[in-house]
């Protein structure tokens, strides 16, 4: 059909029965975008896994998220220096408040972490 759509919203559980890719946003910048059953199911950065986890679900035996996100968002006007997302992570390094991480492409995916995978 050739046919494409910008939908921009909070919602995940929308976005994981409407959409084919994803691109996850923190403070302005894309922090990982890929096809959306890749990125939900392994996410590569971790704002997109605290995301992941907060998605709300009928099933009585699914627990709450175990690591939920400390502190609150930086000001756009004023942001951390290096990663945005460094002072609430909890997987951060000395060298995520440092420099904005590179892009990283892999397999149709890109991810913004110094970490090549997540521990989560």
């Amino acid at each position: 059909m050739g046919l494409a759509l910008l939908f921009i919203t909070h919602d995940l559980g929308v976005v994981r029965h409407l959409c084919d890719r994803v691109a996850v946003m923190y403070l302005g910048r894309i922090v990982e975008e890929g096809p959306v059953a890749e990125v939900f199911d392994d996410p590569r950065h971790p704002y997109t896994a605290a995301l992941v986890q907060s998605i709300a679900d009928i099933d009585p035996a699914r627990r709450l998220p175990q690591h939920p996100l400390a502190g609150e968002p930086p000001s756009p006007l004023q942001p951390p220096s290096g990663c945005a997302f460094h002072p609430r992570c909890r997987h951060a390094l000395p060298e995520c408040g440092a420099d904005i991480p590179p892009s990283h492409a892999e397999g149709g995916r890109y991810h913004a972490c110094v970490h090549p995978r997540l521990p989560c």
